[in-house]
């Protein structure tokens, strides 16, 4: 399994669109230059953070995006359900059939499915409980965010 670039680049959007004015948004193009990733990917990831309910659209010529909810409502597993989609990481092909060279194997569980599934199940639970404000206020405890706050002054309408 490996987590997408898009999961990583969400993150630090919904981190800048927390730092905006109310009322204030930003468009996709500031966003990838401040970031220096792929615009045209960026949008494809903003559009999915969108349609989860994380980041509001405000469309024209002073429009942009800004955060939907609070940081503190925002965990890391609702962005990867945002950006990864809400699929199984682990979905199993169903191989013990195949390793056991039989028609229908017991009906015991299958040993590797239920360690994935376990897998799946820490890894949702370890994403569930960090929340974007506490890595917020972990940055701010560890940099100066003044340079990040003066940049969203300048590109914020």
């Amino acid at each position: 399994m490996k987590i997408s670039s898009g999961w990583e680049q969400s993150i630090y959007v919904l981190l800048i669109l927390s730092r905006l004015p109310k009322g204030k948004h930003i468009n996709s193009l500031a966003l990838s230059e401040r970031l220096h990733v792929s615009h045209s990917y960026l949008k494809k990831t903003i559009k999915s953070l969108v349609k989860e309910g994380l980041v509001k659209s405000s469309p024209g010529k002073l429009g942009g995006f800004s955060l939907a909810i609070p940081l503190d409502e925002i965990d890391f597993y609702k962005v990867f359900m945002a950006i990864e989609g809400r699929e199984k990481v682990f979905a199993s092909q169903h191989l013990l059939v195949q390793f056991l060279n039989k028609d229908k194997p017991k009906l015991e569980p299958c040993a590797v499915s239920s360690a994935m599934d376990n897998i799946e199940n820490t890894l949702k639970t370890t994403m569930n409980s960090i929340t974007l404000n506490t890595m917020m206020k972990q940055i701010q405890e560890n940099y100066d965010i003044d340079d990040l706050d003066e940049w969203i002054k300048t590109v914020a309408k």
